[in-house]
Order: C-alpha cells, then structure tokens, then sequence
C-alpha cells in the first residue's frame, strides 16, 4: 500500500491547466481509471482528463511531443518491457523520490524491480499479468500436487479427441516456464548483479532439461496435441475437450461464456518441491518528465497505485493487482486470487532493449524441438542463444 502523502505544492498555472492521462486501457478498466481520476480531481481541486490510446501511439505521441508540452503528464498501463525506449529518450522521470518503502515491500520481488531500468525507478508497478494453471472442473475435480501428478492426470485424460493437458507450447512466452522452473534464465547477470543482454542461460544444463521436459510432453507422454497453435486449444478448452491448459487472465471470458467452470491454479511444483515459474507483464504508472505540474503527476500516480485503488480495479476489471494487500482484500474473487498466487513466482519479462531479439530465435528452437522425436535438444538452444547474443556462448548463465 502507498502510505500516501502530498509530496508538494502545485502552481496556481499549473493547477488551472490540469492533467492530461494517456492509458491503454479499455472497457471496465477505463471505467476504473476515468472514476479514480475524476475522485483525485475533485479532491485536489484539478482537472484530470482521461485519454485511451494504443501502446504504440503513446510511445509515438510521447517520443514526438513531451519536450514540447503535447504529451500526457501520466501514462497508465504500460507494460514493464515497453518502456525502456523512452527512458533512454530521457522522457520518463524518476519515480525513486515518489515510491515509500511501505508501497514497495507490499510487491513481490519481480514486481518491485520491473520497472528499475539503469539504476532508476521509472514506474509504479499496478497490475499483473500472466499465465496460470486453468483447469476445466467438469473434466477434473481434484488440481494435482506435483508436476508429476500433472503428467499422470493429463494421460488418463488423453483419448479420442479429448486432451488432458495442453498450452501453446511453441509460443516461448508460455514454454519459458518450463526452461525457467528447471534452471534456465533469458540473460546472465553482471558482476553487479543487473542483467547481462550479451550472456544467456537458455541454452544451460537447466534450460536444456526444461526443453527436454516439454519435448517429453509431446513425444513420450502424448500429452501435447501435434501441430496446435493458440486458437486450436483455445478453442478445444472452449468445446469442452482440453480438461487442463496454461493461460493468462485474457483467455478467461471467453471460458466464463462458454458455461466452462474453472477454476485458476499455480502450476503445480516439479517433484523436488520448486515452484513452477514463467513469465508475467508488470503493467504500471509512468511519469512525463516534462509535464508542466510534475507534483500534481506524482500525486496522481501515488492515488492509482494505493491498495484500495487496485483492489477496486481488481473487481471492476479483473486485473490482479501487484500489491499483495490488494490481492488479499480481493481473496473472495477465485479466479482474481488464483492468478495472483499463480504470479507469486513469475518473473518479469526483461526490461531490456535486448529482449526484442529472443522471442524469434526461441520460437524457431522449440519448434525445431517439438517437430521432432529426434531432434536435437541442446543444440537447438544453442543455436538460438548465438543468434540472441550475436555468437556469445549461452551455456551458463
């Protein structure tokens, strides 16, 4: 929770000016942002102007327009992997003096540096996105123990056109899980510990026995359908033929409208006791450094990100809020309180420029790996970790 505090006084101009919002969300989530705008304007006395945009032309608008005053004062939803370009364009402006260590010390460990880029706190961390374990509850009863149970579940259920278990296993954003539970990392680290974009770990001994473990799923244990892409499962899950898949929070309306009742699980640990864990987006709060009433901005960041705020997004929109004191004051909401202890693990997709270049190589790998029973594990990782660090060895992270 933000232990919330003025953290200056406004000019009269700037006051009379008002606050101008760029947010990519929609729907019932723009609802929420146009109500917790419109609260903080009457309680400060300010006009606060909601404006929806797409990711890209917020970047666009903001690279082109900040310096000369034609930006949004506060960006509201913007992903942990799409902000490092403006930073570097010197647009964004330091959250560090804004972010109280009660607001910090209620997010978890991923979530409290999505948004550290080169040493500086650009963002308040607002929301989480990723994926879970959803399981079909007329097809399963009982949620497995381990990942071995798992395994043993989705067999039983595999036969005529019903499948027990699968994802889109060829996409890397959900494979990583498996690579990153069993040892593997995206990048190494530097002596001083932040990521290292010319090292990787996804071709180490963990990352190699990760990729085994899905190619097991798909050659061994028959589990994962062949050729399947997205919109086949998702579609399977929807006909009432898939009993367990792997997905985010987005994929859940749609299974909510179909009449499949679900219920939202961590993926259960592999047999040593280690959590599953994959990758989560980190949606938050930025700050245009030139806007003309920094103070007010700040503020206004500070109110959106308190607990109760988030905790009221959570309910309105579904959007699993990255305070764990939200996340506890919305427990009565299944599938909210699933994802969220789903996400307790995840890590945050890197900030760095740097992962642009892996998401191509690694979808090339796992499809080299599941096109095949024969196909070679180590060196189709390999293989991409020298095109991701342009030749550098990734054998250890």
């Amino acid at each position: 929770m933000v232990a919330w505090v003025l953290v200056g006084l406004t000019s009269a101009s700037a006051a009379a000016q008002g606050l101008t919002v760029w947010t990519t969300y929609q729907g019932a989530a723009l609802a929420w942002l146009q109500s917790e705008s419109a609260s903080y304007g009457q309680a400060f006395d300010k006009q606060v102007k909601v404006v929806p945009l797409k990711l890209g032309q917020i970047k666009q608008g903001a690279m082109v327009g900040a310096k000369k005053g034609q930006a949004g004062d506060v960006f509201v939803g913007i992903p942990q992997d799409q902000f490092s370009g403006l930073a570097d364009a010197g647009i964004l402006a330091d959250m560090g003096n804004y972010a109280t260590d009660r607001y910090l010390s209620d997010l978890s460990d991923q979530a409290r540096i999505a948004f550290r880029y080169q040493g500086t706190l650009y963002g308040l961390p607002l929301s989480l996105q990723g994926p879970a374990l959803i399981l079909n509850t007329r097809l399963v009863s009982k949620s497995p123990a381990s990942y071995p149970d798992l395994v043993k579940l989705a067999r039983s259920l595999t036969s005529d056109g019903t499948y027990g278990f699968a994802f889109d296993a060829g996409n890397f954003y959900y494979s990583y899980a498996w690579l990153h539970s069993y040892g593997g990392t995206v990048f190494g680290r530097n002596a001083s510990g932040g990521p290292d974009a010319g090292r990787s770990g996804l071709a180490s001994a963990g990352a190699v026995r990760g990729a085994q473990a899905l190619k097991t799923l798909r050659f061994t244990d028959g589990v994962l359908p062949p050729h399947a892409d997205y919109a086949t499962l998702r579609k399977l899950f929807l006909d009432g033929k898939l009993a367990m898949t792997y997905d985010g929070p987005w994929a859940v309306p749609a299974m909510l409208a179909a009449g499949i009742p679900i219920e939202v699980r961590p993926m259960p640990p592999l047999a040593d006791g280690t959590p599953f864990s994959g990758f989560m987006n980190v949606e938050g709060v930025l700050l245009n450094r030139f806007s003309a009433d920094p103070v007010g901005a700040a503020n206004l960041a500070k109110w959106l990100t308190t607990s109760e705020a988030q905790a009221a997004l959570a309910r309105k929109a579904g959007l699993i809020p990255a305070s764990t004191e939200a996340l506890a004051k919305v427990g009565d909401d299944a599938v909210v309180a699933g994802f969220g202890a789903a996400l307790a693990h995840a890590q945050a997709i890197p900030n760095l420029p740097a992962m642009g270049t892996v998401w191509g190589p690694m979808d090339q790998a796992l499809a080299t790996i599941l096109g095949s029973a024969d196909s070679d594990v180590p060196a189709a990782l390999q293989q991409a970790v020298q095109t991701i660090t342009g030749g550098t060895s990734g054998g250890t992270p």
